[in-house]
This record gives C-alpha cells, sequence and structure tokens, in this order.
C-alpha cells in the first residue's frame, strides 16, 4: 500500500486576520525610545507596482511585524503559520533548516506540478524553493495575492498564488540607530498518545500473544525484566537542545540617501542526535533619490552562510521504512528490555550480532548511526541574493524603470559511512577497508531582469495608469559528484579528503570512485500590460494581460497569454451610505487565468524550473546496467505537452464599523485548473502504455472569513482579538487513471475529493471469536472483505475547514500575545500505530520484534469478549492495512504562539545610555488538542510512518535600542 510509505503533496487553507487586518491596527503608541512604524494601507503588487488598501480590487492580505519578529524560526516563511489569510505554511519536517515544507494559497492547484506560491522578494521573483539563510529579522512585511486580479501580474508563475516579500529600509532624514536582538532558548521532544509498552507491560503481552519458553526473544525479554531494565528510547533518540540568535541592525538616512545594515547569527540544535543548523548572515539595503526626487534608485544585497547536518534519512527517501538505516523509526520501534548503549562502537556490534537483526537487535545500529561522525551528513550553503533598480520621472505623467536581481546558491554536502560504522564493517565483505563518502556540489544561479514604461494621468474625478513591462528569466543549474569507496579509519576525517584508499586498477577492486555531473538551462520570457482606472475613488477597474514564454514547450506550445480583470466599488463613499454606521464597505470582484509551466513537482530545496526539462522530447539515456555494463534506455517525449492553466472567479467585501473596532473580510471563490499534467495512455504497439501529457481538471471552491473586533483602546490598555477561518473543498473534475485504484490509498477519481480514501470500512470485534469484522456492499459484516466491498470515506488528506484566533494585550507596557490555530476534516493513516498496535506487523510477527502499544493488553480474550481491540491471535490483521482501522483523525487544535514581555520607557531608561528595552519569553507549538496520536497531525501527508517532529520551544529575549 504505496501511499502509506510515500509523502502526498496535498493542500489546504490557511486563514487568520482580514485584508490589511492584522497590519494596520492603530494602538496607543508604548513608548520604547524608538520612533513608532506607521504602517500604510498599502498594497505590494510586486514589480515595484503598489496600491492604497482603499483603491485595490484584489483579495490580498498584508502581514506586519508583530508576527514575524523575536519567533524562532529558521525559515522565513514560517511566520506565515496563522498569520496570513487563505494562506497554509506547512512545516513538512522539524529537522533543523529543512527544506521540506508546503505553501499553499487556497488549496492544491495541481496533483504532479509545483504547487507552492511563488515568493516575491524585494520586487525580483525568486527560483527558489528553500530560504534557510534569509534571516526573519530582516523582513519588514509580507503581502500575499490570492485572486487572479493580484496574482495574474505573474503569469505563469502565479498559478499558486504570490507572497510578496519586502525586506527593512532605512528612512530618509532620519538619525543614525542601532538596535541589537539576542535570544535564547530550548527546544523540547514532542510528545505521542501511542502508550508505548513498558518493559512489565510488553513481558505480559507477549505471554498473551502464546511467546513461551521455547521460543526465539522470550528469554531475552524475560532476561531485560528480570534485571530491570526499563529503556525509554525516546530519550536515546530525542534530546532537549539550545537555541540562540544574535541580530544588529544600523539603520540611517540623509536627504538624498538612506541604509539598513544588519548582521545576524544564529544556532539551533536538532531533537535527534547530529543533527543542528547554524547561520550566518549579512544584509545590505540602499535607497537614493535625486535632489527633483526624479531619479530613485534602490540596491539589496543578501549573504547567508550556513551548516546543516541532517539525516540521510531527510533527502533520501528510499530509507523511511528502513528500520537499520533510519533513526526516526528508533523511538518507536526500541523494546523496552533492551540495554542502551550496550555496545560502545560499530566494531563491538558487529561481533555480537553480525547482521541478525530478529528480537529487536536493529535498535543497536541506529544507536550506532547516531554516534558523532558515524554517518556523516552535511551541507554548506552559501547564498547571494541582490538586486538594484531604479526609476526615472521623464515628465509629470511618464516614468521608465528596470530592475535586475540574482539569486545564487552553492551547497557543498557530504555524506557517508565512516569505516568504523556499524553499516560500513557489515558491508565490506572481503574488502580490506570499508566505508564510503560522497562529496557533492550544487550551484544553482538565476536573473531576473524586468524593464518597464508606466503613464499616469488625471482629469477632473477620472484616474488611470497603464504600464509596459518585459520579463527575462535565466536559470542555470549544475551539479557535481565525487564518491570514494575505501575509507582508511587512521586517517579519515569526515569531508577533508583524507584516508581514501587508491583505485589499485584490478578488474575487481573494492575501490573504484564515482563520479557524475549535471547541468541544466532554462529560462522564459514575458511581455506584460496593466490597465487601472478610478472614478472619484468610488469605483476601480484594473486590467492585466500577460504573454508568456517558456524553454520547457516546443511549437505553439511555447507561448501562452493569461489575463485578469477585476473591480471594485467604494459603497461608503455613496451619498446613501451616511450616517449608516460603516467607515469601509467596499465589494470586489476579479476573474481571470494563470499558467503552470512547472509541470513536474522539483524535490525538496530543489529549483521548480529545473525538472521536466525534456518532458517534449524523446529520450536516449546511458545508464550504467547489470554487471557494471553500458546500456542505454530510451523514452518518449510528448511535443503538444503545455501549460497547466488555472482559471480563477472571486467575489469579497471589506468593511470597517462601529467607529473602526470591528473589521474584517469574506472572500468566496471558484478555481478551476485544466489541463493537468500527468500519464497519457496510449497503444502498447509503441512500446510504451503511457505518455507524460495533459490530461485532467481539479477545482478548489472555498469561503474565507477573517473578524478582528478591538475591545479596548485607549491610554494605558489595548486589548484586541481575532478570529477567522476558511473552507476549501478540493474535487477531481476529470481524470483518466487507466484503471480503479486498489482499497487501502487515496483515490484521484472524477466527482470525489481530490485524495479521498478508498478503503474497507471495519465494523468492530467479532465478539465469538475475536477476529476483525468489515463491512459488506450490503451492508452485513464479513472476516474477509473483497474488493467488492471496498468504500470511499468522507475525508481526505486535505482539510475542508482550518483557521486561527487569538488576542493582542498592551498594558503600560506589558504586553501579551496569542496565536492558537486549526484544521479539521482531515483523515490520515497512522503507519506508526500501524506498527505499535498490529502484532502480526508487516507480514511476520511483531511481538518480540518491535515494541507495541500497550492497549493491545486490552485486546479480546474469551474472557475479555466486550473489549473494542481484536485478538492478539485474529487471523485477518491483514486487512488493516487496507481498512480505516488505523486511518485517524488529524484534526486539531493548537497553540502556535505565545509571547509575553515589557517594552520600558524613555522616561525609565534615561539614566542609561540607550533609548529602548524590549524583555520578552515566547514560546512555538506548546500544546495540541487532537485525537491524533502521533508526534504532530500537522503536516500534509498520506501516512505518518517517519516524520522528523516539529519541537516544543520555549525562548527569553531581549531587544536594545540605540
Amino acid at each position: 500500500m504505496n501511499v502509506k510509505l510515500r509523502v502526498i503533496t496535498a493542500g489546504m487553507l490557511f486563514f487568520i486576520g482580514g485584508q490589511t487586518i492584522l497590519a494596520q491596527e492603530k494602538k496607543p503608541k508604548l513608548d520604547t525610545g524608538t520612533t513608532e512604524k506607521k504602517i500604510e494601507e498599502v498594497v505590494l503588487l510586486g514589480f515595484s507596482k503598489t496600491i492604497t488598501q482603499a483603491k485595490s480590487t484584489v483579495a490580498s492580505n498584508t502581514v506586519g511585524e508583530i508576527f514575524m519578529k523575536d519567533r524562532p524560526n529558521i525559515n522565513m516563511l514560517q511566520s506565515l503559520q496563522g498569520s496570513a489569510p487563505g494562506v497554509l505554511m506547512n512545516a513538512g519536517s522539524g529537522s533543523p533548516g529543512s527544506a521540506k515544507f508546503s505553501l499553499l494559497i487556497r488549496g492544491t492547484s495541481s496533483i504532479n506540478g509545483n504547487t507552492d506560491a511563488l515568493i516575491v522578494i524585494d520586487d525580483v521573483p525568486s527560483n527558489s524553493s528553500e530560504f534557510r539563510n534569509l534571516n526573519p529579522n530582516d523582513i519588514e512585511s509580507y503581502t500575499v495575492l490570492k485572486d487572479a486580479g493580484a496574482t495574474s501580474l505573474y503569469g505563469n508563475k502565479g498559478a499558486n498564488g504570490v507572497v510578496v516579500i519586502k525586506t527593512k529600509r532605512g528612512r530618509y532624514n532620519s538619525g543614525l540607530k542601532f538596535s541589537y536582538t539576542a535570544n535564547t532558548g530550548l527546544s523540547l521532544r514532542p510528545l505521542t498518545k501511542y502508550n508505548l509498552a513498558n518493559s512489565q507491560e510488553y513481558f505480559q503481552i507477549m505471554k498473551n500473544f502464546g511467546i513461551d519458553i521455547n521460543q526465539p526473544g522470550y528469554e531475552l525479554a524475560k532476561e531485560g525484566f528480570q534485571k530491570g531494565t526499563d529503556t525509554d528510547w525516546a530519550k536515546r533518540f530525542f534530546k532537549p537542545e539550545l537555541y540562540q540568535s544574535h541580530d544588529l541592525s544600523i539603520s540611517t538616512g540623509g536627504k538624498n540617501i538612506s541604509t539598513y545594515n544588519s548582521f545576524g547569527y544564529m544556532e539551533q540544535g536538532g531533537a535527534v542526535p547530529t543533527t543542528s543548523f547554524k547561520r550566518f548572515s549579512l544584509r545590505s539595503n540602499l535607497n537614493a533619490r535625486s535632489n527633483d526626487n526624479k531619479l530613485n534608485v534602490n540596491a539589496q544585497l543578501g549573504l547567508g552562510f550556513s551548516r546543516r547536518y541532517e539525516l540521510n534519512e531527510e533527502t533520501n527517501s528510499g530509507i523511511r521504512n528502513n528500520s537499520v538505516q533510519n533513526p526516526l523509526l528508533g523511538v518507536l520501534q526500541g523494546l523496552p528490555y533492551l540495554e542502551a548503549n550496550k555496545y560502545q562502537t560499530g566494531k563491538d556490534l558487529q561481533n555480537a550480532i553480525g547482521t541478525n537483526f530478529d528480537r529487536g537487535q536493529n535498535i543497536w545500529v541506529l544507536e550506532d548511526i547516531l554516534r558523532p561522525n558515524s554517518i556523516p551528513s552535511y551541507v554548506d550553503q552559501l547564498t547571494v541574493l541582490a538586486n538594484v533598480g531604479a526609476t526615472y520621472k521623464l515628465t509629470d505623467n511618464f516614468t521608465i524603470g528596470n530592475k535586475a536581481g540574482i539569486d545564487f546558491r552553492q551547497s557543498d554536502g557530504v555524506f557517508g559511512r565512516a569505516p568504523w560504522a556499524y553499516l560500513s564493517l557489515v558491508t565490506m565483505g572481503s574488502a580490506k577497508y570499508g566505508g564510503f563518502e560522497r562529496q557533492s556540489t550544487g550551484k544553482d544561479f538565476s536573473f531576473n531582469n524586468v524593464a518597464s514604461v508606466n503613464y499616469s494621468g488625471k482629469t477632473g474625478e477620472h484616474s488611470f495608469d497603464a504600464s509596459a513591462n518585459m520579463e527575462y528569466n535565466k536559470v542555470q543549474v549544475k551539479s557535481t559528484l565525487f564518491g570514494q569507496n575505501g575509507l582508511d579509519p587512521r586517517t579519515y576525517i569526515p569531508g577533508a579528503g583524507t584516508g581514501y584508499i587508491p583505485f589499485d586498477n584490478s578488474a575487481t577492486s573494492p575501490y573504484v570512485p564515482n563520479v557524475s555531473a549535471g547541468r541544466v538551462r532554462a529560462g522564459s520570457l514575458s511581455f506584460f500590460g496593466t490597465f487601472n482606472y478610478d472614478f472619484a475613488d468610488k469605483y476601480g477597474l484594473n486590467a492585466t494581460i500577460r504573454r508568456d514564454a517558456t524553454y520547457r514547450f516546443v511549437g505553439e506550445n511555447k507561448w501562452a497569454t493569461f489575463w485578469a480583470v477585476s473591480g471594485r466599488w467604494n459603497i461608503e463613499k455613496e451619498d446613501f451610505m451616511q450616517n449608516s454606521g460603516f467607515n469601509v464597505l467596499k465589494l470586489r470582484a476579479s476573474y481571470g487565468t494563470n499558467g503552470n509551466q512547472n509541470i513536474v513537482a522539483a524535490s525538496a530545496g530543489g529549483n521548480p524550473l529545473t525538472p521536466a526539462n525534456r518532458a517534449v522530447r524523446d529520450q536516449f539515456v546511458n545508464v550504467t546496467g547489470y554487471g557494471n555494463q553500458s546500456s542505454f534506455n530510451f523514452s518518449y517525449g510528448n511535443p503538444y505537452a503545455q501549460w497547466e492553466e488555472v482559471t480563477q472567479a472571486n467575489v469579497g467585501l471589506d468593511f470597517r464599523t462601529f467607529n473602526n473596532r470591528l473589521e474584517g473580510t469574506i472572500d468566496v471563490y471558484d478555481k478551476v485548473t485544466d489541463k493537468l499534467f500527468n500519464s497519457v495512455y496510449t497503444s502498447g504497439v509503441s512500446g510504451s502504455f503511457t505518455i507524460s501529457g495533459n490530461n485532467g481538471k481539479l477545482s478548489n471552491r472555498g469561503v474565507e472569513l477573517g473578524l478582528r473586533y478591538k475591545l479596548i483602546n485607549n491610554e494605558n490598555l489595548a486589548l484586541s482579538i481575532f478570529a477567522n477561518g476558511a473552507y476549501n473543498y478540493t474535487k477531481v473534475i476529470d481524470y483518466d487513471r487507466g484503471s480503479k485504484q486498489e482499497p487501502g490509498s487515496t483515490v484521484i477519481e472524477p466527482g470525489r475529493q481530490l485524495y479521498q480514501w478508498y478503503v474497507y470500512k471495519y465494523a468492530g470485534v467479532n465478539k465469538s471469536n475475536g477476529n476483525l469484522l468489515f463491512q459488506t456492499k450490503d451492508g452485513g459484516v464479513t472476516e474477509t472483505p473483497d474488493i467488492s466491498d471496498a468504500s470511499y470515506v468522507n475525508a481526505s488528506t486535505i482539510p475542508k475547514y482550518n483557521g486561527s484566533f487569538g488576542f493582542e494585550a498592551n498594558y503600560k507596557g506589558f504586553f501579551l500575545n496569542s496565536l492558537f490555530t486549526f484544521q479539521q476534516g482531515i483523515r490520515k493513516f497512522d503507519n506508526a500505530l500501524y506498527w505499535l498496535a498490529n502484532p502480526v506487523g508487516l507480514g511476520s510477527n511483531a511481538v518480540g520484534s518491535s515494541n507495541l502499544s500497550s492497549d493491545l493488553l486490552n485486546a479480546w480474550t474469551p474472557t475479555n469478549s466486550n473489549s473494542d481491540i481484536p485478538s492478539l491471535n485474529a487471523s485477518n490483521w491483514n486487512y488493516t492495512a487496507d481498512s480505516d482501522y488505523f486511518l485517524k483523525d488529524a484534526s486539531f487544535l493548537k497553540i502556535r504562539s505565545v509571547s509575553l514581555g515589557y517594552s520600558l520607557t524613555k522616561q525609565q531608561l534615561s539614566s542609561l545610555p540607550i533609548q529602548g528595552l524590549k524583555l520578552y519569553v515566547q514560546a512555538e507549538n506548546i500544546y495540541t488538542w487532537t485525537k491524533w496520536r502521533g508526534f504532530d497531525p500537522e503536516p500534509i501527508v498520506g501516512s505518518s510512518l517517519s516524520i522528523y517532529p516539529n519541537p516544543r520551544m520555549f525562548m527569553l529575549g531581549a531587544t536594545i535600542d540605540f
């Protein structure tokens, strides 16, 4: 049942706040010694285009510093969790610096293609899919663009929504300011509710199962139990770790030049031994203008360097269910009556067990993996993010501009097995030296340039502006790999190139090195125009048309046209709305199209432009076959492959009433993706039954609601509450799989929710014999269902409902902020529970091989016939893999973030050489209410077999302004 062993990149809608609601609240000024920043009600559209909130015709949300500042997030996008309406930012791994995340806006817009939103940093669209080297404390604001009226500006890149990021800038005519922020804290392992058995409980389960003195494992368990051994393997495979960060920023500005500079350092240990992350970051932003303000120039430079120690499982999905290579499995598998750290070296372990992993001895192999430098695995990454832009006002109406940017990443990785590691020793065979090391280098360079001509004018109450633009994007990705087989334990140092055993040029030499290299060049060219019209600040109309070309397709499919129109009616400005009590009442509507050229999703951290680069061409590939013999592979291309196309309609209402105390937004949308990239079935006469092509259609329909209310807002106390929710339903309209899917998996079938479960439905325990019962197609029950009895569960791996709520409070310098998030209507296969609460295991007896849940102590027996847990010796446990027995509700309510602190006033600091001081405590991922029994119900996956859990974080911090 493959779905249990693979990540399902599915979408769900995440919603908090309202359209610029969270960013716009005006609070009493709390004097921290610095001038409070007033956030203008401006929507950043990207490409240096902005529009005031009052005149905006699009569905968007701006998130200010309050949800970003001082939070211990390595990936800057994690700050979007719970802070932006219509958005789901989901961390797929808790490994520090992981590139596994999903950033979904309004559901999943593709099945096989890229589904993450486009990230635009300082007006430059990014091709990056990892942002571990960008310091979150350098971010000033995020703007989320959701409907076609906003995203059509990006044509082929905006199909999944857009997040526009603006980094901090200096201000003109401002003094020299220094700010230093320090944080330190602790990350703690998450908790589960699997009720892992201790030694006494496990020994009793073995007896109940029927294992006696004559069977393997009994004496081992008895010996450990009698010695009092009761190992908590979670404490061996998880550990508390420290977090620290230091950020120094300097800003100043004169009449014509302003600058912002920052330096940052952060370090976070991983919950799993041998994993950690360190980062240095440097940023310098410059703005300049001429005396007559006709010429404006800006430049941004961001440098980052990081080292990330990671598990092999992070990038090698092939070992996810490997019980001797994946340490994440050790937490749940380790038998409690086995001693921890029993063998100090890989050689000791080899001498003791050889390659016999029976009776749970694999746990010591996983222990050996987590010894320092046993399995070295780390990546050094250097990033350069730079851009320069200029605009010149030719006349009062005409302005020309250009923005050029580069995004460069170089990742140097080391992975291997040290010659003293157990896995090296047992795989070296007759060779004198074992172990191997792989050193890899990846270079990812992107260049983007946008040239524009803009016209704006006004006649009476009519105002309008128009622009013509050209965008050019070029990408080059190169990779090299060198691998050495055979390492000398006397001189080997991971990554240093020492200890390599030279190749002896014999035909049977085990020390043959391996090398490989690759290069992909990609690019796109676009022409687009915009037109905006406003009458009397009451009515507005915007239009965008864009013509895109990509390297990925050929012929007439190389070019495509996308467009959108949007409009607004500021109802509160009408005469009949006087004294209505509404400060703002704006109706919006939009309709338009986007394209998705990234028809095959990139791997975590990969450039989305590089996959499927030969989808339209036949391929002859030189490969190494059996016995290291050179051979060729052939696959058909499809010259008719083309863009996936997204069409979206949106109607929204923004309002503010009760003297601006209550504000909110409502949006209803219908988003349809056509020409899904998938397998197209062909005649087998050609030698292949499928080729890749456009086949399928799906829709996302939903409603978003956000509310905020200012309960109190006076000189001493400000208290605001917010509550937000969203509903999204992803439905498959047209899709041809060629054959019906098997029970026990998620389905992609027309007329059904995307990734809906198709299973045998569990009907309870047979009280007469303890076997499992399942529903039949005619409403009866059976112990042996067949495929005709399978049915659909009204749930999928994508939640239908999600949202958040919280409050912000300030009282005489004290502040307390909280954020709760939730999702509902999602079910996942609990693969870990399948191993823990299934005594049969994966085709062999799990009892005596790995740990189990103490729930099994209440299993059916002739004297416990009313139990809801089947007999340990039930004859049909194997059907649970294809049923909903382990299909569990993953709905949750989580305390996402809480911060408490105090800001000293300038008067309180008058005797000190500082202008402001803020002290605070911060906690993240604190507690989760859920029926899900695993580490974290949040990751959007079909199963929970191997997931690095997100830790709980507790932090102390201080900010000093000079």
